[in-house]
């Protein structure tokens, strides 16, 4: 069952609406992938202003953050093969975060009776097997020669995520933001219980989870929003994102990409894209 606070959409498939370079340069990804039994579909997104900045970056090979999450069984070792290998395709940096931080929230209300030490070993070892993972990917890219050079990718750490000022005025404004809004908190609310609902090993009433699991959403919503401001020191890589970034993910995020898009009478993020990038099997 997966970590993620964030609610499943149907999308029309948007392959025709990009523009005619990018198409092309992803049907040859796609072409060059075909004897391993898979592709990738570029699908279209809720909110027009962030999709379209997605594409945009998407061309120009921007800086892109990808989210490798705890708990989501579309993480397996070789969706993380396939996902970070369009992505260092369609970038010359990527940034990899796993949802560690956030995600001792989810295990806090799936799991009322854990410890707190249990909660910290728990997504701890999480963390280590999907980074483990990752690593592997990099190795098995790196092992095709046509991929034209050695690739990188760096991982983020929440602790130091935590400590950065930016970070923490931006998890502020949107917990007031929470208390304050009634739409914001009623799609935080949604989206997070929708989560719960999945979860059939929930320990206890979604109403009594609900307090616990909204700060995974609201810590990972200050994360996107602030991400390009964050303190050199807080990146493995001081500059990545400065200058605008994509975050790719293989579904929508209705609540992310509205904040992102100015809705709820924040301003626009206009340094955020989005693309929703999913994986296909065609084994």
């Amino acid at each position: 069952m997966r970590e993620s606070t964030k609610e499943a959409h149907t999308y029309p498939r948007a392959s025709e609406s990009l523009p005619i370079a990018l198409r092309k340069e992803i049907a040859d990804f796609n072409a060059s992938v075909k004897e391993e039994a898979w592709h990738v579909e570029v699908l279209s997104g809720t909110q027009r202003g962030t999709c379209e900045r997605g594409v945009r970056f998407l061309e120009g090979k921007q800086d892109l953050l990808l989210a490798i999450c705890l708990n989501n069984g579309y993480y397996n070792r070789e969706n993380i093969y396939r996902m970070l290998k369009f992505a260092l395709a369609f970038s010359k940096r990527v940034q990899i975060f796993t949802t560690d931080g956030p995600a001792k929230h989810n295990h806090r209300a799936f799991y009322p009776q854990k410890s707190e030490k249990h909660v910290e070993r728990d997504t701890r070892l999480d963390k280590q097997h999907l980074q483990n993972l990752t690593r592997s990917a990099v190795e098995r890219i790196n092992a095709d020669a046509s991929q034209g050079g050695e690739q990188q990718v760096t991982f983020l750490e929440w602790d130091a995520i935590y400590a950065d000022s930016v970070f923490k005025e931006a998890y502020a404004q949107l917990k007031a933001l929470y208390r304050q809004n009634p739409d914001f908190k009623e799609d935080v609310d949604s989206t997070t219980r929708h989560v719960l609902k999945n979860r059939s090993d929930l320990s206890g009433d979604i109403d009594a989870a609900l307090a616990e699991g909204v700060l995974y959403l609201l810590e990972e919503l200050a994360f996107m929003r602030s991400y390009s401001r964050l303190d050199a020191a807080t990146k493995p890589v001081s500059n990545h994102g400065q200058g605008g970034f994509n975050y790719i993910y293989y579904e929508s995020w209705p609540v992310f990409e509205k904040l992102v898009n100015g809705a709820y009478g924040v301003p626009t993020s206009e340094e955020v894209g989005y693309v929703v990038a999913k994986v296909i099997s065609e084994e």
